[in-house]
């Protein structure tokens, strides 16, 4: 009786030894779990890289055809527009000075095919007569001195969308994904750049009036 006494109480506490552990497991999330659904910290400042012609680009001033040209062209002014071209296996900034007749590659290869993948854009804007940006993928591509310099930034998955405020103020907003199990999930991140596209910084007020 007194063997069997001592093993009732042994297996008595063995079996609260575990459920109490089973209790601790289910009340306190894994670590996995907590990196599982984290949101991403965006780098807090990012500078960008000078564009240079690659092996086989295409000269600076070339006519190009108009259907070389994207669908997308933006104005400054009635004279002077910006548009993205396709020439060869590469995309170019292409700049008019005439209203649209007569269309010219205005820099290096944004784009080259089977080669650049975060690189593509596709999309346009203009904040001045020699101030013109590009943006897709993962990149902005910006020239302030009407092409002849061109300055990448890669600020994250996916730039949906920027925004000029003077012709050295520019907001990009990037859309960046969570890992967890909701469907779709993301969260943007907002970059300022105050002196054309050559650094960025983080900017945690969205839509927040910052630029002007």
């Amino acid at each position: 009786m007194r063997i069997r006494s001592r093993w009732l109480i042994g297996a008595a506490a063995l079996l609260a030894a575990v459920g109490g552990a089973l209790v601790g497991e289910l009340a306190a999330p894994s670590s996995g779990a907590r990196a599982e659904t984290s949101k991403p910290a965006p780098p807090r400042h990012l500078t960008a890289r000078r564009l240079r012609p690659r092996p086989g680009a295409a000269a600076r001033g070339k006519v190009l055809a108009n259907g070389d040209l994207f669908p997308d062209r933006v104005f400054a002014n009635a004279h002077v527009g910006f548009a993205l071209a396709n020439y060869g296996s590469a995309q170019y900034p292409a700049r008019t000075t005439d209203g649209g007749r007569v269309w010219r590659i205005d820099g290096p290869q944004v784009h080259i095919d089977a080669a650049d993948g975060a690189e593509g854009v596709g999309y346009v804007g203009v904040a001045g007569p020699r101030t013109f940006f590009a943006y897709g993928s993962s990149a902005v591509d910006v020239t302030t001195d009407g092409g002849r310099t061109w300055r990448e930034t890669f600020l994250g998955e996916l730039v949906t969308a920027v925004v000029a405020g003077t012709p050295n103020d520019l907001v990009a907003y990037v859309q960046q994904s969570v890992s967890n199990n909701r469907p779709n999930p993301a969260v943007t991140w907002q970059y300022v750049s105050r002196d054309g596209g050559r650094h960025w910084r983080y900017n945690r007020d969205l839509g927040g009036g910052v630029i002007g």
